[in-house]
């Protein structure tokens, strides 16, 4: 049996989540708002803009996926530090200059060095997380210890997700006499990104630090040499594999879940619910705490139960407070006079949601084992790849669905509208929820391996590179 890992190690890692966290964070949450409200560009060209990087972003993840995986170890910091290092530094410096835009600047060139920048961003991003991701799977090849590291990295996730809320609005969007709404202050972006990408370069430096050196992953595993017919190959041969297959397919559903929140959340709570913004930061508020305090639950649970008993079962939580979510929103008019009443929903699917984010990539790092069983090679990098390909695509569709959802029920945020119609707005949470949570049950419900399954195929590897 495999030593547990250091503490230290699990934190460092963890901490790395928020290298590229924070500064996602700061562009899922603020840069529509920054764009149109602060720099004064059309709404349009910003959303064909942002959907551009998305669909460049997506489809660069499996490529520095396989990148990783063919660089080799004796690079500086090894093959995975490496890419987040100079990942983190690029990172810093696009997220910097994004949020310091002369809003004054001609049109032209305010939306050049919008583009530009965002996609140089979304780039650097992707040279950070993927690699990450893929570290992540190789500091331990114990089956439990995986889900203990994962359960780290999702608590950190959760801070960074936390960060432009937190750092936004008590920090640097406080109200003045010439902007009485904090957030239309040109001047408070510049110091907000600076701030972001301190912390990028520090939390990326805290990852290297504690982790350099502690890759349980073998050398030899691995062959060298990049190629594009190489990269489709070994993405067509993660795709192949069902377990791979049903566990990303799972978790595309769950971060479809997820998407859909950030798209139609604060349309539902504003509109739906009436809550300020006080009331509805009360509810993000306990749904994070909740995600934080699950962590060691669910790490506890997957190590007694099995991994895709715990997740199941977090599923089905999911499932179940979907359902009462569908009543409170017909109970609109009540709870907005209650607010407190959505509090322990928000509670329940933040425990739930906790276990749904962290086990999957625990089981994504069981199946690359399994791959290099039947194949000979380690491709830790392709499936994160594709994986984080598969979750930035499900954001895109949620966005759609979500917006071309608001139209089709005749919202208009222009003019007061009935009860009924905002009722039907809220639908678009209950409903979502199930279908998306649904889906990732059934798909985690066909994946096959526990203990003894990742046992017996890391066995048979060891005993063929040993000559047995």
């Amino acid at each position: 049996m495999e030593r547990k890992l250091p503490l230290k190690v699990k934190i460092g890692y963890g901490a790395g989540a928020l290298s590229y966290g924070i500064p996602v964070q700061l562009v899922t949450g603020l840069f529509v708002f920054y764009s149109t409200a602060v720099l004064r560009l059309p709404g349009a060209s910003v959303g064909l803009i942002l959907s551009i990087s998305i669909v460049w972003d997506a489809f660069t993840d499996p490529v520095m996926g396989y990148i990783s995986d063919k660089t080799s170890a004796g690079v500086l910091f090894g093959r995975r530090l490496f890419y987040v290092f100079t990942g983190a530094l690029g990172l810093a410096v696009c997220n910097y200059l994004l949020w310091s835009v002369d809003p004054r600047a001609p049109y032209g060139v305010r939306m050049f060095e919008l583009a530009a920048l965002l996609m140089l961003l979304k780039t650097f991003s992707t040279v950070l997380t993927t690699p990450y991701l893929a570290l992540g799977s190789e500091l331990t090849s114990d089956y439990t210890e995986r889900t203990s590291v994962q359960s780290f990295r999702t608590a950190f996730f959760f801070l960074g997700y936390m960060f432009p809320a937190l750092a936004g609005m008590a920090l640097y969007f406080r109200p003045s006499p010439s902007y009485p709404n904090g957030q239309l202050n040109p001047g408070a972006y510049p110091p907000l990104g600076l701030t972001a990408s301190a912390l990028t370069i520090a939390f990326a430096a805290v990852c290297v630090f504690f982790t350099y050196k502690k890759s349980a992953a073998p050398e030899t595993a691995r062959k060298r040499g990049f190629s594009f017919s190489g990269l489709f190959r070994e993405t067509v041969e993660a795709l192949k594999c069902p377990d791979y297959r049903n566990i990303a397919l799972a978790l595309l559903f769950i971060n479809m879940a997820m998407g859909i929140v950030g798209a139609a959340g604060m349309h539902v709570f504003t509109y739906t619910f009436g809550f300020s913004s006080y009331k509805i930061a009360v509810v993000f508020g306990s749904l994070f705490v909740a995600a934080l305090a699950a962590q060691p639950v669910w790490a506890a649970a997957a190590k007694k139960y099995e991994k895709r008993t715990a997740l199941k079962a977090c599923l089905i939580i999911d499932v179940a407070v979907s359902a009462v979510f569908a009543a409170l929103v017909l109970t609109s008019g009540w709870v907005s006079e209650n607010y407190l009443c959505v509090v322990p929903a928000a509670v329940a699917m933040g425990f739930s949601l906790g276990g749904s984010i962290a086990l999957p990539y625990s089981m994504i790092a069981d199946t690359v084992d399994k791959d290099e069983y039947f194949s000979g090679v380690r491709k830790e990098g392709v499936f994160y790849g594709s994986a984080t390909f598969m979750y930035k695509a499900s954001q895109a569709v949620s966005a759609s669905a979500a917006g071309l959802y608001i139209d089709l029920v005749g919202f208009d945020p222009a003019v007061s509208q009935s009860q009924e119609l905002y009722q039907r707005l809220g639908l678009i949470l209950p409903a979502g929820f199930l279908v998306c949570f649904a889906a990732a049950l059934f798909f985690t419900s066909k994946y096959t391996l526990d203990r003894a399954a990742v046992a017996y195929y890391q066995r048979g590897t060891r005993e063929r590179g040993n000559g047995g």
